[in-house]
């Protein structure tokens, strides 16, 4: 219980620490000129959601420090560095698109056809990078080969999904504040509750950033809508049995097919609950 008590704490601790270290990192890139236009055509910092592995950081090395002295139960050093790592790459591996990626090439097909003939994009490294990294975290939370090939692909769609839904300020994070509010309700029916606690310090972070997002100063860009899509997929892979998983995939895979061919700013813009929702508390 105490271990679920620092936690919590530590949860509140990243989230105050990102919203006060948000503004000084929109000005740090506005200064050196890391600027995308964002859905409005204005020049905006893009990238800021690497503030969540490096807030984050000092909440995980926190509770490695304090759990094992004070908890009689065992920390599970292996998860939360497993975690972390995940967490890390797909940022870094983001990052490099914010800062170093162009538009030029669209969309996973895209992409694929850019790295079938020769070319190595962004967003083919991402797709790549992303997929080891769903891989390995698969053989942590999946048994057999099956069962490792389905949750792979799952956390690999659900980060991309993330990255998706980040076109306009705040969806990606309403959304997964939705998916974090399914699982937590789920975790608590189960009993399995162990991966969302392990969350709580990047959950906070992303808290704590929220209104930065909301109020368009910024775009997390995919160095932050990678972790969000990957911690949601861990959530999902740690909850749902085989079939559950299977069914995840068909969803997220039937959703990217739509997505190749239809955009989801007009769907959400034609659908008077979606459009409600997506304009919540917007002010741009």
């Amino acid at each position: 219980m105490l271990k679920h008590s620092l936690m919590v704490a530590l949860f509140i601790f990243s989230a105050l620490t990102t919203y006060f270290q948000t503004p000084y990192f929109i000005d740090m890139f506005s200064r050196g000129n890391k600027l995308a236009k964002n859905f409005q055509g204005e020049l905006i910092p893009q990238g800021i959601g690497i503030l969540f592995i490096l807030c984050s950081l000092p909440g995980y090395a926190l509770y490695l420090a304090l759990a094992q002295p004070y908890s009689k139960a065992t920390v599970d050093a292996a998860a939360v560095l497993l975690l972390f790592l995940a967490f890390v790459t797909v940022s870094l591996l983001g990052f490099i698109d914010d800062m170093l990626g162009s538009r030029d090439v669209l969309g996973l097909r895209g992409h694929l056809k850019a790295f079938l003939s020769g070319k190595l994009t962004t967003g083919s490294l991402k797709a790549i990078g992303g997929l080891l990294v769903s891989f390995l975290v698969s053989i942590f939370l999946s048994a057999g080969v099956g069962e490792i090939i389905i949750s792979t692909l799952v956390l690999a769609l659900f980060t991309n999904l993330l990255n998706l839904l980040d076109l306009r300020p705040g969806r990606a994070i309403k959304f997964y504040f939705c998916l974090l509010f399914i699982f937590g309700l789920s975790s608590l029916v189960s009993g399995a509750y162990q991966p969302f606690v392990l969350m709580l310090p990047l959950i906070g972070t992303v808290l704590g950033y929220f209104p930065f997002d909301l109020k368009a100063r910024c775009m997390m860009g995919d160095a932050g809508s990678n972790v969000l899509g990957m911690s949601a997929g861990i959530l999902a892979v740690s909850q749902l049995d085989y079939y559950g998983k299977l069914i995840a995939l068909v969803v997220l895979a039937a959703l990217h097919i739509f997505t190749e061919r239809h955009s989801l700013s007009a769907i959400i813009a034609n659908s008077r609950i979606l459009s409600l929702f997506d304009n919540l508390g917007r002010q741009n």
